[in-house]
């Protein structure tokens, strides 16, 4: 075995992080709700400045939240949705040579990958692709022959192949 990814570890990594995450958020969404509400209700006669700052805050917390939900929640959400389909998604295994490894990060499916060009052997028929593998340290060669089993483009087992 070559190269392996623990799926039922990484799931759970994922859905921890992804539980953080969303309490995290739901925290400071309380905290900036009060907070509001506290800024007009106990101000006294002169309730303008305070409503400004009120907006102002929520504001803020706005746009924090399109970052948030656009940026950081999005590849932690893609990372927990590629774990968890992974039970039932299609897995295909077939027999490769690699031709190149980059050292290039790139995102596919919200996953963080590193590409590696692959000649497959399909019966009488060779074709060249690109798949992926999660971490840049698979220990892989020029013209090294594999068994790779992939799910959705990414390897996930790789066994040298004789």
């Amino acid at each position: 075995m070559i190269y392996s990814v623990d799926v039922n570890e990484e799931y759970r990594k994922s859905r921890s992080k992804i539980l953080r995450y969303s309490l995290l958020f739901s925290f400071s969404l309380a905290i900036v709700l009060t907070a509001d509400v506290l800024l007009v209700v106990l101000s006294k006669e002169n309730y303008i400045p305070h409503l400004i700052i009120s907006i102002v805050i929520t504001v803020l917390f706005s746009w924090f939240a399109i970052y948030f939900f656009s940026n950081i929640f999005g590849d932690v959400n893609a990372r927990y949705r590629y774990f968890k389909g992974f039970d039932g998604g299609l897995k295909a295994t077939e027999e490769v040579e690699v031709l190149k490894k980059e050292g290039e990060i790139c995102l596919v499916n919200g996953l963080y990958v590193y590409p590696i060009h692959i000649k497959v052997f399909d019966g009488f028929s060779v074709a060249t692709k690109v798949i992926y593998s999660l971490d840049g340290n698979i220990d892989l060669d020029e013209s090294d022959k594999l068994t790779v089993t992939t799910y959705q483009r990414i390897i996930i087992n790789a066994e040298s192949h004789s």
